[in-house]
């Protein structure tokens, strides 16, 4: 069972297209094990329903068994990266 994925409010508006090619970098993956598919694709659909107009940042919060992580997503245009903030 996934944990709560809270997105952070936006630092800006922007244009950008979340619907597009996403990855994850080695870290992400490696931190979300089984769960980081299920969880970039709840943070994309968070996105779009919370910022019909998104910046190209997104922060996230996971909470799962008291325990917190950050991760991002970044939009590069033609696609959009999951990472970990210390991956920046």
């Amino acid at each position: 069972m996934l944990g709560q994925i809270i997105l952070n409010e936006q630092e800006q508006e922007g244009n950008y297209n979340f619907s597009v090619q996403p990855y994850m970098t080695k870290g992400f993956q490696e931190t979300f094990g089984d769960e980081a598919i299920a969880i970039a694709f709840t943070s994309v659909a968070k996105i779009q329903e919370t910022y019909p107009n998104a910046d190209y940042l997104q922060t996230f919060k996971y909470v799962k068994n008291n325990k917190e992580i950050k991760y991002w997503c970044i939009n590069d245009v033609d696609h959009i990266t999951f990472l970990l903030p210390e991956e920046y």
